[in-house]
């Protein structure tokens, strides 16, 4: 043998225990990470709840929201998506006289992949009817501010009345297939049917909402068609997790069975057709389900991040068998602190406090600074924390409803839906802003003659058909076995079927909201009377200026047994 048969004799049995070159080895999983926000809700300065951040009192704020995004981005194994599940329109003070442009400047900055529409994206209307506004109408709000967004915005459900495929809002498509490291994603979202009864009256003129599952029957094969090999379903939709609500378990995960519009939407699908549904809508913390679509919700405000990997099969593009993971949300946190529920190394889902992002704070302060007049003024004092939370009776909804009584004098009874309400009053000084914060709508108040059988109909529908408790003042509900709803006056009397009372509420329940429309409709007009003021929260900045000092009242104006 010739020494060059010898040497290359040798070359190729040296190499044959060498790996293959990368063009020809066997493709390995693509792990995707997928980071999520829902209800924002113009909470660019982060919400205090020193309950759970400890020692930091807030969790949130654009700059560490941004700045946590940047770092869980970092530490992902390959490749990360970020989405939003709607609502971040209508909160504080700096968002709303802007109109949403924050919200769409916030994902922007952050990269977001992709981002749907939530119920209150319909509440500012028509601009304020502002001089050079190119998109009139009862949706010129939100046309203007999608108009700035760098990202697709997907919704299926919802559509104009004059087509199928009528461009109710430019720009808003069904879906969206995105790659992302070598995967083919689609994502589309989906609406509660409910947003004409649950947003400001007249922006959802002239839409339809389609019933989200039967929606998505139609726009799934479509994204397939188009090579999505994953799927993604944004659904601004109502859902909690064994009526956990907000409540953050200690384990990070609830693994649970969620309610409501996406629970159906749960049992209609399986992992062949939804790799993963981001929730919105509810402000719960859902991490998990027992069903075998997977679901995540982070809360509201911008307080936590949602987390999910997807194990990625690179040959055929789909998911592995479970191969979905969804992990704790990540509290976005401005200090560690080891007593506290979720900024620390014992809850989980902690990941660590990130570094804020400065354009965020740019952004802030810029949104900010066009409402510094008003958040310089102070109205009054808290003398102790005034909170507010979903499901039940608090100080701050029963406070609420006493205001919207002081505003009628003589009048009888007040009630309001508690989603008016958007947050807690914390002890110390008040400024307007604070008051914007809490009670962020333009709702008018309004005065109702009813008699006394139709005062008694009013709460049994609400109590009864329509479970709910929403703050009221005057009177007291109570569930009386044998009985079932039973309402009583201050003095402990039952309404005189025949006696007029004067009822307080908002204009947003007179029009339909929460499906009152079924028991403010059969009143005659003269019945109505619109108190003088421009909102209820001009109502109660003057009240407040008057009382000075703001204390939590008692609860037990609801009561289950007697």
């Amino acid at each position: 043998m010739s020494i060059g048969r010898g040497l290359a004799l040798a070359v190729a049995l040296c190499l044959c225990g060498l790996p293959a070159p990368a063009s020809e080895r066997e493709p390995g999983p693509v792990t995707l990470t997928v980071l999520s926000t829902n209800d924002i809700h113009g909470a660019l300065d982060g919400v205090e709840v020193p309950e759970l951040a400890g020692s930091g009192k807030y969790l949130g704020g654009v700059e560490y929201l941004a700045g946590l995004v940047k770092a869980l981005r970092a530490r992902a194994a390959e490749a990360s998506i970020v989405v939003d599940a709607g609502d971040c329109f209508e909160g504080p003070l700096a968002v709303n006289r802007q109109e949403g442009l924050p919200c769409v400047r916030l994902f922007n900055l952050i990269g977001y992949t992709a981002t749907t529409i939530g119920n209150h994206e319909f509440d500012y209307g028509d601009c304020d009817g502002k001089a050079g506004d190119t998109a009139p109408g009862p949706r010129c709000a939100l046309a203007r501010a999608l108009s700035l967004a760098r990202y697709p915005v997907v919704l299926a459900n919802v559509r104009g009345r004059d087509g199928p495929e009528s461009p109710w809002i430019p720009g808003v498509r069904p879906y969206v297939v995105v790659e992302v490291a070598g995967v083919k994603v689609g994502i589309t979202g989906v609406l509660t049917p409910a947003t004409p009864r649950v947003s400001s009256p007249g922006g959802t003129a002239g839409l339809e909402f389609d019933n989200p599952v039967a929606a998505l029957h139609k726009v799934l094969p479509r994204m397939r068609a188009e090579g999505a090999g994953v799927v993604i379903v944004l659904a601004h939709l109502s859902g909690e997790c064994g009526g956990r609500g907000g409540d953050v378990p200690a384990r990070g995960l609830t693994h649970c069975r969620v309610s409501g519009e996406v629970g159906r939407l749960l049992d209609a699908f399986g992992p062949e057709d939804i790799d993963l549904v981001v929730a919105g809508h509810s402000h719960a913390f859902v991490a998990g389900d027992s069903r075998a679509v997977p679901v995540m919700e982070a809360v509201s405000q911008g307080m936590f991040v949602g987390r999910a990997t997807l194990r990625v099969d690179s040959r055929t593009g789909r998911v592995a068998a479970g191969g979905v993971e969804v992990l704790p949300p990540a509290p976005v946190c401005r200090a560690e602190d080891p007593a506290s529920r979720v900024c620390s190394p014992s809850y989980p889902g902690f990941t660590g406090v990130a570094a804020p992002d400065p354009a965020a704070k740019r952004l802030r302060e810029d949104a900010e600074a066009g409402v510094a007049d008003v958040c310089a003024e102070v109205v009054g004092t808290a003398a102790e924390d005034i909170l507010h939370g979903k499901g039940r009776e608090t100080p701050l909804g029963n406070l609420t409803a006493d205001l919207m009584l002081e505003a009628a004098p003589g009048a009888d009874f007040a009630f309001v839906n508690a989603g008016a309400i958007r947050d807690s009053l914390r002890q110390g000084r008040m400024t307007a802003c604070d008051v914007y914060r809490v009670w962020p709508f333009d709702d008018e108040l309004v005065e109702v003659s009813m008699t006394g059988d139709e005062v008694t109909r009013l709460f049994r529908f609400l109590a009864g058909s329509l479970h709910k408790s929403p703050p009221v003042a005057g009177l007291t509900v109570s569930r009386v076995p044998g009985e079932g709803v039973v309402i009583r006056d201050a003095g402990g009397r039952e309404p005189d079927p025949s006696r007029r009372y004067r009822v307080v509420t908002t204009n947003f329940l007179i029009k339909g909201g929460d499906r009152l429309d079924a028991v403010f409709n059969t009143l005659p007009p003269d019945r109505f009377r619109t108190l003088d003021f421009p909102t209820y929260r001009d109502a109660f900045l003057k009240a407040i200026r008057r009382r000075g000092t703001l204390h939590a009242p008692q609860t037990g104006r609801y009561r289950t047994a007697e």
